[in-house]
């Protein structure tokens, strides 16, 4: 084929490829490396007449309507597949009536992979979590789970299994929580399959922006971005931001990404894909049986949540950099919200026994704002004169932190005796 055929081709190519465009708009969003990506397919289409021999009058007919199968392909993929007008309201318009749910989950610090993890929701009540070992890229799994996670729920009260596979060996658990109010508040709910459709309607519900169209795993989709909002008190530059991709013709979630950054300052991304709901779960998942050959061992978790809690008249709490004047005093505690305690029945390991205090917002303000501009300064907890302990600045509310009492080697109930002021009941526990 002579330079001059060659140009006439591709002059053609390019008239015809420009009248489809403009029948296929609305393209102009069409990046023009699409468009060109575009060209190069349709000139190899253009060939395939002239190799076969087939004559000039008709190459034109066959390459105009090889063109047009390609453009409107291209442009239908591009856009999506999605009607132009779809609002998060269709999201949400799907799966009523939700009883099972599976997706696949993998976090990224900066650009390595360093989780990857399987989860299994049946309700009423039963979880199942199946972690993997990270790699290097992001292709699929090839080795088993290392470490597997089964959670029966009743209200109160849970019971479970984490079994690692590599090692032999796993370890029962059970855990209570009791409240001296209405509702413990940290309490997941029994039906977690629905909860989570109901909390993925529920969190983008009116707070979405539309971010266009792409297609993941041959399905179009649309995608809506949102801020997460319980969790921007955890630190400014923590921030955490999501986008959800729905498929364009449901409306069911099919891709989560959230974007946050870890205490050290690193970029975080984690996404969760491959959702399945309503299939059918082996109930032989949810066991809690281990291998009669393994080794099992045993904890116990006691969480007491307090309504009206606070710490008994004399006790006293200090907080600041070792060494030096408090930033805050005992009367900035505004109240005890929780206290949690893990056992192990069947060894020698020492109790482990936290407490979460809330501080009124301009206290724990002012240590926020020391331990970002003092790094390396060490915040620590004086309670009650008697042990030292570093706090963790971010609990699970904008006013809140914790710290370890383990070292009073008291159980959590003589701790309540002793230092707050609740009227929870423990009824024998």
């Amino acid at each position: 084929m002579s330079g001059m055929d060659t140009n006439k081709d591709q002059k053609r190519l390019d008239e015809n490829l420009d009248r489809l465009l403009r029948l296929g708009e609305p393209a102009p969003r069409m990046p023009e490396d699409l468009k060109s990506g575009i060209r190069s397919k349709l000139f190899e289409v253009e060939q395939g007449p002239r190799k076969m021999n087939i004559p000039p009058g008709r190459r034109t007919v066959w390459a105009l309507a090889a063109a047009a199968a390609l453009v409107f392909f291209f442009i239908a993929f591009w856009n999506g597949g999605a009607p132009a007008g779809i609002v998060w309201a269709d999201v949400q318009g799907h799966l009523d009536q939700v009883h099972t749910l599976t997706f696949n989950g993998l976090t990224m610090t900066g650009m390595q992979v360093t989780g990857r993890n399987k989860v299994y929701y049946k309700d009423p009540g039963l979880s199942r979590s199946e972690e993997y070992p990270p790699d290097a890229g992001s292709g699929p799994v090839k080795d088993g789970p290392r470490k597997i996670t089964i959670i029966r729920r009743e209200p109160g009260r849970n019971e479970g299994v984490t079994l690692y596979p590599g090692a032999g060996r796993g370890e029962l658990f059970d855990s209570v929580v009791l409240t001296d109010g209405t509702k413990p508040p940290s309490q997941l709910p029994m039906d977690l399959a629905s909860f989570n459709w109901e909390l993925m309607k529920e969190t983008a519900a009116d707070k979405t922006r539309r971010i266009g169209d792409r297609v993941i795993n041959g399905i179009p989709a649309v995608g809506f971005e949102f801020e997460i909002p319980n969790r921007v008190y955890v630190n400014p530059e923590r921030q955490v931001h999501a986008k959800l991709w729905a498929s364009a013709d449901r409306g069911t979630p099919l891709l989560i990404e959230v974007e946050s950054r870890d205490p050290q300052g690193q970029n975080m991304r984690t996404e969760y894909s491959d959702f399945r709901w309503n299939v059918p779960l082996d109930k032989n998942l949810f066991d809690l049986a281990a291998p009669k050959s393994w080794g099992l061992s045993r904890t116990r978790a006691e969480t007491a949540e307090y309504s009206d809690a606070g710490l008994a008249p004399g006790v006293t709490l200090q907080i600041g950099p070792h060494g030096r004047d408090p930033l805050t005093e005992t009367e900035d505690v505004a109240g005890v919200v929780r206290g949690e305690q893990l056992t192990h029945p069947d060894s020698a390991v020492p109790r482990d026994v936290r407490l979460t205090i809330e501080l009124k917002p301009e206290a724990i303000q002012r240590l926020r704002d020391y331990a970002r501009a003092d790094r390396d300064e060490l915040l620590v907890v004086d309670f009650n004169g008697q042990i030292k302990v570093v706090p963790n600045l971010y609990g699970t509310g904008p006013s809140q932190l914790s710290f370890n009492l383990s070292l009073l080697d008291l159980p959590l109930a003589e701790l309540e005796e002793r230092y707050f002021t609740t009227t929870i009941e423990r009824n024998g526990l």
